[in-house]
């Protein structure tokens, strides 16, 4: 039996924001998934924006996505363009990444 991940939701009390900006950070296109769902799609992932409660602001959370990129600057100047936040920039012995945060406060990272 194979087992594969088919996607990634996250929850949003505002989907149409959250979907837009995730569009335009993995260069992807929302599109309607019918009952309030959003669904992002670009060539590597499928994120699914579902409607949720609104959450307290900065919760960190166990599971959070890291994006690999050709050019990581030019996409944390995309978060940032879009509604994202820098939170800091870390290094360790593998490698340099910078951490930032969507518009709905979920931590991610870009390396």
């Amino acid at each position: 039996m194979t087992v594969c991940v088919s996607a990634v939701t996250l929850n949003s009390s505002d989907p149409g924001r959250t979907a837009a900006f995730w569009a335009a950070v993995l260069d992807g296109e929302a599109v309607d998934g019918g009952n309030g769902f959003i669904h992002v799609r670009s060539s590597t992932l499928l994120l699914i924006v579902q409607p949720a409660p609104a959450r307290p602001a900065r919760v960190d959370t166990d599971v959070h996505l890291d994006l690999r990129a050709d050019d990581p600057a030019v996409v944390v100047a995309r978060v940032l363009a879009h509604g994202g936040t820098l939170e800091e920039r870390r290094a360790d012995s593998h490698g340099e990444w910078t951490v930032l945060r969507d518009p709905d406060g979920r931590e991610f990272c870009v390396t």
